[in-house]
């Protein structure tokens, strides 16, 4: 499961959320998250992994330390269980979405409260004050022995301070006074730099995906590191690809941008949408917009021939084409069936030979 999301409507308890997290989910807002897979505000694609930071034994770097010191010293800390965005926290933040519109919301009330005004996450705030001018703040949520960061925003006037920086250092401060474990800063994209400076902090462990084992991470510039989840799923469609063409089936590659459509809140029963970023065509369309393509989960390490239709939603955002000149496949689409599972190519091409001799439809 690449791609999920859980809207939940009970209070999480504390060791829930160190449970969601150490298993590669993640909050956003007042919801619980996974996805192997990043779509920029430009409609590019970038594989994801998740981090973490252990703070058992952890020091913080000398700058780290330096810069603690001095912000510590030059501004005033409140910390707060989050609340309703008061005027203060909206005029920081329409001061820094006049700089960064893609790396915060205007409702941020999102951080604190899902759709039907409810809290079910221990969402903690830290406020920086330059005397009584609010300059930074920062949202975290708070499991039993872990710490999650989610939003730090500040006033671009105080660029110079770094308080991005300084408050992801306060909130592992807190983390190392409670004698917490992990500091949880989301993920990084190791084919989009944006997100780099989350690795810089500290010696930190990445999520494996189909192991779900956590394993040291390289330094950031050691030349060396995890494979991105978007380029191992390329190449294993590639591989099928030409392995189907080489049987005499028709396989294009494309680009599915709009497996974002799973983020959407579901009906009971409704059909799930497919759970790839990328797919092969396989054969002509079928009748009534039915089409078979073939994925690959990363997780389970299987190639994946399903039936599927389209959705009746339109993705507004697609483009036909990535930056780099690949075909996008712009119909947003539910899995209808699954024809087959499996790891095996050959099983494959024998299934796909079947199906397309037989003129088999949905």
């Amino acid at each position: 499961m690449a791609t999920h999301i859980i809207h939940p409507t009970k209070v999480i308890a504390p060791q829930q959320l160190d449970e969601f997290l150490a298993s590669g989910w993640r909050p956003t807002g007042q919801s619980i998250y996974t996805s192997d897979y990043l779509r920029t505000d430009d409609d590019e694609l970038h594989g994801c992994l998740q981090i973490r930071l252990s703070l058992q034994d952890f020091t913080f770097k000398k700058r780290h330390r330096k810069l603690l010191r001095r912000n510590s010293a030059r501004f005033r800390i409140v910390h707060e269980a989050a609340r309703f965005p008061d005027g203060e926290l909206l005029r920081v933040n329409r001061l820094y979405m006049d700089v960064h519109p893609e790396k915060t919301r205007e409702d941020l009330e999102y951080n604190v409260m899902n759709e039907d005004g409810e809290r079910v996450l221990n969402t903690q705030l830290f406020r920086v004050y330059d005397g009584e001018r609010l300059v930074a703040f920062s949202y975290f949520d708070v499991g039993r022995r872990v710490i999650y960061t989610k939003a730090g925003i500040y006033d671009p006037a105080y660029a110079g301070y770094s308080l991005g920086v300084f408050t992801m250092l306060l909130e592992v401060q807190y983390g190392m006074q409670q004698d917490f474990t992990h500091y949880y800063p989301g993920y990084y994209a190791p084919t989009f730099p944006a997100f780099d400076y989350k690795l810089q902090l500290g010696p930190m462990t990445y999520r494996e995906i189909h192991t779900g084992r956590w394993l040291p991470h390289p330094e950031l510039h050691a030349g060396t590191g995890p494979m991105d989840p978007l380029t191992l799923n390329r190449s294993m469609l590639l591989t099928a690809r030409d392995t189907l063409i080489a049987a005499g089936i028709r396989a294009e590659f494309r680009e599915y941008p709009s497996f974002t459509g799973r983020f959407r809140p579901l009906r009971e029963g409704e059909n799930q949408m497919l759970d790839a970023p990328l797919l092969l065509l396989v054969g002509r369309p079928l009748p009534l917009e039915f089409y078979f393509v073939l994925t690959y989960d990363n997780e389970a390490q299987t190639y994946r021939y399903d039936v599927v239709r389209t959705a009746n939603l339109y993705d507004m955002r697609v483009q036909l084409l990535s930056r780099q000149g690949v075909p996008r496949f712009t119909t947003p689409v539910v899995v209808h069936k699954r024809v087959l599972e499996t790891a095996e190519l050959p099983e494959i091409v024998r299934s796909v030979r079947e199906r397309l001799q037989s003129g088999s439809r949905p």
